[in-house]
C-alpha cells in the first residue's frame, strides 16, 4: 500500500468512483446555471462546481461535464447526496435527473474525465490519505463552510447573474476572510471532528484524522491568526498546526515521537 501511495502522491494513477449524473431535459441549462457557482455559459471541458445555500455555505460539490444531451455531474461526495440537494430546488422546471452506470475518473496528475470501468484504478481506500496528504478537502471537510474559507474561491464565478448563495458571494468578493484550510500532526491523539481551542479560545474545527503509516495527521479550518507551529487542542488530542500541503518529512517513513 505505501508502494500505491508513493505512486499516487508522484501523480501517478487513478481513483475511480461509481455513479454519474445525467441533467437533461429543457430548462438543464438555466436550472444548473441558477443553483452552481460556474458560469455555464464559459464550460469548455470538466470543471468543479459548488452548490451552496442561502448563507453562501457549501452543501455539495462535483465535477460539471459538458454533454451532448445536457451535463453530467460526477459527485464529490455520495451520488444520493447530491440529488437530493437538486431535487430539493426542482418545481415547475423540465428537467430529468438519470443515474449512469460511469465513473468519475481522477487522476493524480489532476486530470478528471468520466469512464465506462474502473480498471487499473488505485484502492478507494487509499483516497482519503492521499487527499489528506497533499492537502486536497473532502465534500465532507467543506460542507457548512464558505468557498474562501476552504481554498475554493476558483470555483466561484462572479458576475454570471443570480444563485443559489450568490449574494453572500457578492458581499464577500474581495474581503479577507477570517478562517483557512490547515494541517494537523497531533502531539495527543484524540477524535474529530471536534472544536479546536487556541489559548483558550476557540480557533476553528478538526475535521478529519488519519493514522497514517507514519504519525498521526488530519485536517482542519482554523483562523488565520492561529500561527504555523502553534499548538491547539480539541476532541481531548493536542495538535500542531502545519501548512498544507504536508511536507514530506511529514510521511517520509518517520513516526513522529511528539
Amino acid at each position: 500500500m505505501e508502494r500505491l501511495l508513493a505512486q499516487a502522491l508522484s501523480g501517478e494513477g487513478f481513483f475511480a468512483f461509481p455513479g454519474v449524473l445525467l441533467f437533461r431535459g429543457p430548462d438543464a441549462f438555466s436550472f444548473l446555471q441558477g443553483q452552481g457557482t460556474r458560469d455555464l455559459r464559459r464550460l469548455s471541458g470538466p470543471s468543479g462546481v459548488l452548490f451552496l445555500n442561502h448563507k453562501g455555505q457549501i452543501e455539495e460539490a462535483a465535477t460539471l461535464f459538458p454533454h451532448p444531451e445536457g451535463f453530467l455531474l460526477a459527485p464529490w461526495g455520495s451520488l444520493e447526496g447530491l440529488k437530493a440537494r437538486l431535487k430539493r430546488y426542482i418545481v415547475f422546471d423540465q428537467v430529468e435527473l438519470a443515474t449512469l452506470p460511469l465513473f468519475r475518473l481522477l487522476h493524480a496528475d489532476g486530470r478528471e474525465e468520466v469512464g465506462e470501468g474502473a480498471e487499473g484504478a488505485l484502492p478507494a481506500e487509499l483516497y482519503p490519505l492521499y487527499t489528506l496528504l497533499k492537502g486536497l478537502p473532502l465534500l465532507s471537510d467543506i460542507q457548512g463552510e464558505l468557498p474562501q474559507s476552504v481554498g475554493l474561491l476558483h470555483l466561484v464565478d462572479y458576475g454570471k447573474g443570480c444563485y443559489v448563495g450568490q449574494e453572500i458571494m457578492a458581499r464577500t468578493e474581495g474581503k479577507e476572510v477570517s478562517y483557512c484550510l490547515a494541517g494537523l500532526r497531533a502531539l495527543e491523539a484524540g477524535e474529530a471532528p471536534a472544536e479546536l481551542f487556541f489559548g483558550g479560545r476557540r480557533v476553528g474545527e478538526a475535521k478529519r484524522l488519519i493514522e497514517t503509516p507514519f504519525v498521526l495527521l488530519g485536517l482542519a479550518v482554523v483562523r488565520k491568526e492561529v500561527p504555523l507551529g502553534g499548538v491547539v487542542e480539541g476532541g481531548g488530542g493536542q495538535y500542531r498546526v502545519e501548512a498544507l500541503p504536508f511536507k514530506e518529512a511529514a510521511w517520509s517513513g518517520q513516526r513522529s515521537s511528539g
